[in-house]
């Protein structure tokens, strides 16, 4: 009969018919003769620890020699990973392994520099969180001393458009080509951007500058029709201008004079054969804006008896164009010593919370008014930074050299 012919009452009739299996053996002999054929399993088993420990000795004798030479074979790489002669390293790889190991090699170099690299990102990063924040320090107003570490700087009595002299400071390297310092003044006062800034056409001057001989003072020789006479505003310009350019430097005087000798006459101030320099004006600082190009500190054109009277004065501003640079908000005590101004504000002064720039204002213009009444120092009491901008309002601060810092480009 065909498979195909099958049916399931056909198969259940055949195992029907089929013979019974009956085993007429005793339960007995049957667990008996289990029992004896598991003996020879059960004293062989007592040598099976021996046995494995045979065999895993084999296969650590036989693998030995692979595992040197895998070991050898990364300890090259490596090698060949931090050599500075990165083409033999290549070629070295290359002779002892197949190319598959050396691919295999240079992998497993190339995630270990990867690794490296993680590692030191990482490193580099938890530094940085773990590391103080630092406040950020912007560029001062004023020229102070450690900007003319290496350098040094010229003063020049700039002109705006409303007819006032504002000092600026340009800080530039020191010219060894130069004769002295007032020829390398003179140099760059024909490269000043005096427009640029908000001022108007006003340097070189018209004329000629020297250093005396016992460079105690500054000679200026001019023309005996030089444009700075006809008008009391005119004359005025000139003589702060040049005020203003060297009243910082360590000379005591400018002497004016014609090429003969002879003293200049002016229509307004008559004749003028010197400026005095280095004198105490006890002048206060404004902040003026010239034809809307920025902001500088001005000193006011009025002198009071002393540092004090001059700091109360910066409140009060002499003239439209200037603005104070002391909050209304913020009132203070002033105590004089030998070299120390104190300035001790009624209430705690929070920089931060002003704007930046009018923060600079406020604390160098306090500056610049005491060094105009001879002192070279301040201390601040009551503000709440301790640290700012480089200040350290826990001790002294040391006055500017000179205000409204420039450079020039190269």
């Amino acid at each position: 009969m065909r498979k195909s012919e099958w049916n399931d009452r056909d198969i259940e009739e055949m195992i029907k018919q089929m013979p019974k299996i009956k085993d007429d053996r005793h339960p007995s002999h049957i667990y008996s003769k289990m029992k004896m054929g598991k003996k020879p399993w059960n004293s062989l088993r007592r040598y099976v620890p021996a046995l494995v420990t045979l065999a895993a000795l084999f296969i650590v004798v036989l693998l030995s020699p692979a595992l040197m030479s895998q070991l050898s074979g990364e300890d090259s790489a490596m090698e060949g990973a931090f050599s500075t002669d990165s083409s033999g390293g290549e070629a070295k790889t290359a002779k002892d392994s197949p190319s598959t190991e050396s691919d295999s090699g240079l992998a497993q170099d190339s995630n270990g520099e990867s690794q490296l690299k993680m590692a030191e990102e990482h490193d580099k990063e938890t530094e940085t969180l773990l590391a103080p924040e630092k406040e950020p320090q912007h560029e001062r107003l004023s020229v102070f001393k450690e900007d003319v570490a290496e350098k040094d700087f010229y003063s020049y009595g700039l002109v705006s458009g409303d007819a006032i002299p504002v000092p600026v400071s340009v800080v530039a390297a020191v010219d060894q080509s130069q004769k002295d310092w007032v020829e390398h003044y003179e140099t760059i006062s024909g490269r000043l951007p005096e427009t640029e800034w908000g001022f108007q056409d006003y340097f070189p001057i018209k004329g000629d500058l020297t250093l005396s001989e016992d460079k105690k003072s500054v000679v200026l020789i001019l023309e005996e029709n030089h444009p700075y006479s006809g008008s009391s505003a005119i004359e005025s310009n000139f003589y702060q201008s040049l005020l203003y350019s060297f009243e910082e430097k360590d000379v005591k005087e400018i002497n004016l004079q014609y090429k003969d000798g002879s003293t200049p006459e002016f229509s307004h101030y008559g004749p003028l054969s010197s400026i005095p320099l280095n004198q105490d004006l006890h002048h206060a600082f404004y902040s003026y804006s010239p034809g809307g190009h920025g902001s500088y500190l001005v000193p006011g054109s009025i002198s009071s008896k002393n540092v004090k009277q001059s700091i109360e004065a910066m409140k009060e501003t002499p003239s439209e164009f200037f603005k104070s640079v002391i909050p209304e908000s913020i009132s203070m005590d002033v105590t004089e010593a030998e070299n120390v101004v104190t300035v001790r504000f009624n209430k705690t002064v929070d920089l931060n919370s002003m704007n930046f720039h009018h923060a600079q204002e406020f604390i160098e213009g306090i500056l610049l008014t005491a060094k105009s009444s001879g002192y070279e120092k301040v201390q601040f009491q009551n503000i709440e930074q301790e640290q700012w901008n480089g200040f350290t309002f826990t001790e002294p601060l040391a006055t500017p050299l000179s205000p409204n810092k420039k450079k020039l480009e190269q």
